[in-house]
C-alpha cells in the first residue's frame, strides 16, 4: 500500500494591522498588516503538523515589507491582534485604550485616557534595505518584476 506524504502547503493567517508605516517602496503610509505564513508536512493530502513559521509585516498595497525575527513578533503580535479586533467592532474605543496601556506596561486608570478619534497605534520602523515582496499566498519572496510566485505560480498583480 502506498503511502503518500508531502510537504510545503500552506496556511496563511492575518493577525490585523500593526502600525502606520511609510512603505519606502511605493511611498504610500498605510496600516502595514501581521501575517503569519505556515509550511505543513502532509499525510494523504491532510496537513499533520507544521514545520515552518514566517511572520511578515508588509505594505497592504505593494506587499513589501519585512520578516521578524522571535523577539520583533512578541512585541507587535498583541498589538496587531488589538488592533484588529477595533476594527472589526469587537471592542470599544475604551476598551481599546485600557489594552493598550496594557501592553505598554502602563496602570493608568481608564477615565484618565481621553478617547476621541481613536486609531491603531502609530509606530516608525526604517527599512529601506530590508525591504521586499512577498507573494500573497505562500509567503515566499518575489522578484519586483514578476508576474507570477515561482514557488506556487500565483498572480503578484493586483
Amino acid at each position: 500500500m502506498p503511502i503518500f506524504f508531502g510537504w510545503g502547503h500552506t496556511t496563511r493567517k492575518v493577525f490585523g494591522p500593526a502600525f502606520k508605516q511609510h512603505c519606502s517602496h511605493c511611498n504610500n503610509e498605510e496600516y502595514w498588516i501581521l501575517t503569519r505564513i505556515r509550511v505543513w508536512f502532509t499525510l494523504f493530502f491532510i496537513p499533520i503538523f507544521p514545520y515552518e513559521n514566517k511572520y511578515h509585516l508588509a505594505c497592504p498595497i505593494c506587499e513589501y515589507g519585512i520578516t521578524l525575527n522571535s523577539e520583533q513578533i512578541s512585541s507587535i503580535k498583541p498589538l496587531a491582534e488589538l488592533n484588529q479586533q477595533l476594527v472589526e467592532g469587537q471592542i470599544t474605543k475604551e476598551e481599546y485604550q485600557r489594552r493598550v496601556l496594557s501592553l505598554d506596561g502602563n496602570t493608568a486608570p481608564t477615565e484618565a485616557v481621553k478617547v476621541h478619534d481613536v486609531e491603531p497605534e502609530t509606530v516608525r520602523i526604517d527599512t529601506p534595505d530590508s525591504s521586499k515582496r512577498f507573494c500573497s499566498e505562500c509567503g515566499k519572496e518575489v522578484t519586483t518584476k514578476a508576474k507570477f510566485c515561482g514557488s506556487c505560480g500565483s498572480s503578484t498583480e493586483k
